[in-house]
């Protein structure tokens, strides 16, 4: 029994480690007050003018307040296990850093058609690229099902091992509402960064339908 659990800690091994990078991330803004918000956050102008790049991935693991780093480390928890131990730490951790990336691309985009300059943080690109990809994974899931003459596809870890109940009650339409719910949600309300979560959502889709493709071990038929 403890083997087991050892086993299925290392099965999303990343996702605990992106915990704790966010997590350090926030105790440095508190400690060190604003110069880590200065130095690390996520600016059209610094990145285009400045050629601060960096801001890339350092305004990924940093948040504003505890409420934003407690809302996305839930999420971040919650979808992570489920998409790190169907595809895989390498696949996994490609998804959500470049959703990252794209995330702020969006942003910068926004910003210049705008004329809006604006300091940004936070990994809600990021994981909104594991919705995206989550998205993929279901819908592979129930094509899968289609075509299977009995209708039950079993899905499986990296290791091989079936994953019970694996995003079972999860559905296409589920997610598209939840999403659906997030962007309206976040167009509302103020200080919310959209155009990161719209941009890191397309960039974990596009993402996962080319591994998925290039990689479909993650079923049995």
């Amino acid at each position: 029994m403890e083997e087991q659990k050892v086993s299925d800690w290392r099965s999303y091994c990343v996702t605990l480690g992106l915990l704790v990078l966010n997590i350090v991330g926030y105790i440095f803004c508190t400690q060190m007050g604003e110069v880590v918000y200065t130095i690390g956050s996520m600016n059209a102008e610094k990145i285009l003018v400045a050629h601060e790049y960096y801001r890339f991935l350092t305004s990924v693991f940093l948040h504003a307040d505890i409420e934003h780093l407690v809302s996305n480390m839930i999420f971040l928890f919650g979808l992570g296990q489920m998409v790190e131990q169907v595809t895989g730490h390498i696949s996994f951790s490609i998804v959500y850093l470049l959703s990252g990336f794209g995330g702020s691309i969006f942003s910068i985009l926004y910003a210049v058609l705008t004329g809006k300059i604006y300091d940004a943080v936070g990994a809600s690109g990021a994981i909104f690229g594991l919705v995206g990809a989550l998205f993929i994974l279901v819908v592979a899931r129930d094509l899968k099902r289609r075509s299977h003459s009995q209708g039950t596809v079993e899905i499986l870890d990296q290791r091989g091992r079936q994953m019970q109940g694996a995003y079972e009650s999860v559905s296409v339409g589920r997610i598209i509402f939840a999403v659906v719910y997030m962007i309206y949600s976040g167009s509302r309300a103020a200080g919310v960064d959209n155009a990161a979560h719209v941009g890191g959502l397309l960039c974990g889709i596009m993402i996962m339908a080319v591994i998925n493709i290039v990689n479909t071990g993650g079923y049995k038929r």
